[in-house]
């Protein structure tokens, strides 16, 4: 029993962590210039529903298929806004927003290589406070 356990574990871990560290099919891109924040606007997931099972799939690309669902967020979580790309939102998200690193640092297009939650939702989806 234990030695199956160990060989299931063997297996299972190295999985879930690259399923943690899979980088994004679409990058999201920070713009702006020095010191500036590149992702200013913040929004708040709206309209998923009312149910405890509902929310918002965060996509690794902006659509579906062949992009895959890399997060789940609710009604009334908060997100940062970093880029805009037809229907979909590249946003970071999670409990500690304030620490993301979304200050550009060099005046080139970067893509996101924070530390915080990221990827891609639909607009519709994101009521984005304005400026």
């Amino acid at each position: 029993m234990t030695l199956r356990l160990g060989l299931l574990l063997a297996l299972v871990l190295p999985n879930m962590a690259l399923a943690e560290t899979t980088p994004l099919n679409v990058p999201i891109l920070m713009h702006g210039s020095i010191g500036d924040d590149a992702c200013p606007e913040k929004g708040r997931v709206v309209e998923v529903g009312s149910e405890p099972d509902s929310f918002l799939p965060v996509q690794s690309g902006p659509g579906e298929a062949p992009f895959r669902e890399i997060g789940r967020l609710h009604d009334g979580d908060m997100v940062t806004v970093c880029e805009k790309l037809g229907l979909w939102l590249g946003v970071v998200y999670g409990s500690a927003t304030l620490g993301c690193q979304t200050t550009i640092l060099v005046p080139v297009e970067q893509t996101y290589t924070g530390r915080c939650d990221h990827g891609w939702v639909m607009a519709r989806n994101v009521n984005v406070d304005p400026k």
